[in-house]
């Protein structure tokens, strides 16, 4: 899993658009980032790519009320609805922004494609159909991902000390100081929930360090240790992994409610 996945900069900076509290040009700035250039491709009426900012206003335009982040993995695909081909889609990229909408409005699923080189990297979002679902079909909402992400926080210590994670490892504490870096430098639109938006530093935190003690079997000596240690370190990947789509998608959250309410 991407720490940060463009899935969740498109989801808040488009939502921030559509909520009204930035400007498309912002949305446009924020969402690309470091990115050479972003366009949207397969989106219903236009017959080419289309920039990132005619794309969402397209969007706008077509009744999307907010995006929601998704990260699947093989095994989990929870947060998407279907069709089959969307899933395997979504899978393989590993992330996907899905669409809000009032009931009847557009469904639709924007996986990212990556090509190039750092430095001029090239992204191509690919419309694809979702099954109509109410949102955020089996993703835990805000409150429910916080309260999952702080027992899985208060679990990580113990797990991994028990896990013996930094035997023979001295490359763990500046690879921490360089996310806490990278994490003070994650650009989030004017107005993000800051509730959100430490839970989303927190559930990045979280992942990196499973990261790393998946990366060595640490004191594990068998295989039924290796096997006890991936079971002892999933449930701490899967709720940093539903805290960031909870965290990214607060804003769709709210739409979410207000489009049922207006129904």
């Amino acid at each position: 899993m991407t720490l940060f996945p463009r899935s969740g900069s498109l989801t808040a900076w488009a939502n921030a658009y559509l909520a009204g509290t930035c400007s498309l040009d912002e949305a446009d700035v924020g969402a690309v980032g470091a990115d050479a250039l972003h366009r949207i491709v397969g989106l219903p009426g236009e017959t080419e790519p289309v920039a990132l900012s005619v794309g969402l206003g397209r969007l706008r335009g077509a009744g999307v009320t907010a995006l929601r982040l998704v990260l699947p993995v093989a095994g989990d695909p929870t947060g998407l609805p279907g069709p089959a081909q969307t899933t395997i889609a979504a899978t393989a990229a590993g992330e996907v922004a899905v669409t809000v909408a009032p009931p009847g409005g557009p469904t639709w699923a924007l996986v990212p494609q990556v090509a190039g080189e750092p430095g001029s990297l090239v992204v191509r979002w690919e419309v694809l159909v979702v099954d109509h679902s109410a949102p955020p079909h089996g993703l835990p909402s805000l409150g429910e991902a916080e309260r999952g992400l702080a027992e899985a926080m208060s679990a990580s210590t113990t797990t991994l000390a028990a896990l013996d994670v930094a035997k023979g490892r001295d490359d763990i504490g500046p690879r921490l100081s360089d996310l806490d870096r990278r994490m003070r430098e994650l650009q989030l639109p004017s107005g993000f929930p800051q509730r959100a938006h430490r839970m989303i530093l927190s559930a990045v935190r979280l992942s990196a360090v499973v990261s790393i003690a998946e990366e060595s079997d640490g004191a594990a000596v068998s295989a039924s240790e290796v096997t006890q240690r991936g079971a002892a370190l999933r449930p701490l990947r899967t709720a940093a992994r539903y805290a960031l789509c909870a965290g990214y998608s607060a804003h769709a959250e709210e739409a979410a409610v207000r489009d049922l309410r207006g129904a």
